[in-house]
């Protein structure tokens, strides 16, 4: 069976709470890591210590979800869904979205050599920073995190055309799935003690239906699976 690895982030950790491999028709194998940004990426140092992922972020039992770095093969289909934390915390105070955006395309191209890569473009910032507590991170208006965003989506649009990935899930995908152009305090879960940027599960939900389609999608166009 043709598999989807899918690497990313906590929103990944999140949303991998939603797949159930004795439900689903698509074998995924997700690796998604809290705090993960592009600017730390290095998949092959991450492969020579075997990076564990976060796993799920509400865990039934002690290390569920978890997934080492080497179970992610370069072959059949790479879902990649960084830059989440990149814009939210750092791209603000270093005004550098085109070289993260960069970096992270040369990233994939010189790792993922076999594989068909498709990024899914980062969750959209939530409309306030929703921190833990005051002083945990620099904090940023939306309409700054807005810019950078628009910045860093033009830069990986054109560094990814160039280095001939053409396949994408974007924000406007995500935001259509959920059924919101902005992502409000409202809609985060309330599971932790303090505020959390994470989306409801019923949002979340939506969201894995919406990497579940893709990925039936182009298995069944590139691999000729139906």
């Amino acid at each position: 069976m043709t598999k989807i690895y899918a690497i990313g982030d906590c929103h990944l950790s999140r949303v991998q709470e939603h797949y159930d491999p004795k439900q689903s028709d698509v074998e995924f194998i997700m690796w998604g890591k809290a705090a993960k940004k592009i600017w730390d990426i290095d998949f092959s140092e991450m492969l020579a210590l075997n990076e564990v992922s976060s796993g799920k972020e509400q865990q039934k039992f002690d290390g569920d979800g978890v997934t080492l770095f080497n179970q992610i093969k370069d072959e059949d289909i790479i879902f990649s869904w960084f830059g989440y934390v990149d814009i939210r915390t750092f791209l603000s105070k270093y005004n550098n979205a085109d070289e993260v955006a960069k970096r992270y395309v040369d990233q994939l191209k010189s790792y993922f050599k076999n594989a068909l890569i498709v990024i899914i473009e980062p969750l959209p910032q939530f409309t306030e920073m929703l921190l833990k507590y005051e002083g945990i991170s620099p904090s940023y208006t939306y309409e700054e995190r807005l810019n950078q965003n628009k910045l860093f989506l033009e830069s990986l649009h054109k560094y990814a055309e160039e280095a001939g990935i053409t396949h994408f899930i974007t924000q406007d995908d995500i935001r259509q799935a959920i059924g919101s152009e902005e992502l409000t305090p409202s809609m985060t879960h309330t599971k932790a003690p303090h505020p959390v940027d994470g989306l409801k599960d019923e949002y979340n939900n939506k969201i894995f239906l919406l990497f579940e389609k893709h990925a039936k999608q182009l298995i069944k166009e590139k691999f000729n699976v139906i």
